[in-house]
This record gives structure tokens, sequence and C-alpha cells, in this order.
């Protein structure tokens, strides 16, 4: 059994960092392990193999995407275990993906990373971030001071799949 010292200990270990091509291997494992058990609890399978097949589980492709897009890391002993992916364009910028591995969800990982990427983002002068969150992810959001613009259903390979919309001012 963990304690809640233990988790705080184990949470001091964990930097937030730049994401390095070494770290992409790892951000494909974050992704696919976080949508096919992560998700399980709201989305189906069908659902969640059509999400995980959004992106191929190649280190090469996740290492092209730290050239299109900010990627910040969640390290521990040297590992990717999340990762939160941003483009910065102003005034709007956009949240692309938040993840964070299975087992380690609900200790603050995933909200560092955001407040990381916010930072970042106002030191940008971006003045409105948006983002497209799953249904687990919605109640934190609106809990940080997300606004929600609504359930979205979005229709891939035949598959529907739910998510909210959400919108944060950084001017405040």
């Amino acid at each position: 059994m963990h304690s809640q010292t233990d988790s705080r200990a184990a949470a001091s270990r964990i930097s937030i960092v730049t994401a390095q091509p070494r770290h992409a291997a790892d951000q494909a494992e974050v992704f696919y392990q976080a949508v096919m058990q992560g998700a399980a609890s709201h989305y189906d399978l069908a659902q969640r193999q059509q999400w995980a097949s959004r992106v191929p589980r190649d280190a090469e492709r996740w290492a092209a995407r730290q050239h299109r897009f900010e990627v910040l890391v969640a390290e521990r002993d040297g590992r990717c275990i999340a990762f939160c992916e941003y483009a910065p364009e102003w005034p709007l910028a956009r949240i692309e993906m938040l993840y964070v591995y299975p087992g380690l969800t609900g200790q603050g990982i995933g909200t560092r990373l955001l407040e990381e990427a916010e930072q970042d983002l106002r030191r940008r002068k971006v003045r409105v971030v948006s983002l497209e969150a799953s249904l687990m992810l919605s109640p934190g959001l609106a809990r940080r001071g997300w606004e929600s613009l609504g359930l979205e259903h979005v229709k891939r390979g035949g598959i529907c799949l739910k998510r909210e919309r959400f919108e944060k001012c950084l001017d405040e």
C-alpha cells in the first residue's frame, strides 16, 4: 500500500523538460497506454482502437511531432511518463495532446504539464488557449478554470467519439 508520503516522494522525482528525440518512443507508449488502458472506463474498445490509431506507435513519427509542436515531458528516472503537446500561435494557442501513463494519473502530473504550458504561452503573450478533451479529462479542466464550449461528436473510421471543447483566457 502506498502512503501519501510515498506519492509525494515519487512526484518530487518528476521533472518537466522540453521533449527530446530520446523521449519519442516513450511518448508513443504513453499515448497508446493512456488511450487503451486509461480511457477504458469512458470509451469502448472500438472507440479506443480508433483513437489510438490516430498516431502510430512509431518513435520516428513522435520525434517528427516534436518539431511541429512545443512538447513538454514529465520525466522520471530519464523516462517520459507524461507529455503535453501544444501549438503556441498568437493570439489563440491550442493544446494538441495531454497524456499521462495509466497508473500515474491523479497525482497532479498532467496539471503540472498544463500549468507549465500555460506559463510558456503567457510569456509569448498568447491570450487564449483551447483544447478538445476526452470525457476523462473534462471534469478536471472545469475545476481548473477552463470554460466548456460544449460536447462534440467526432466520427473517425465510422466510429463516434465524444469529446468536450474548452477554452481558457490567459490574460487574467
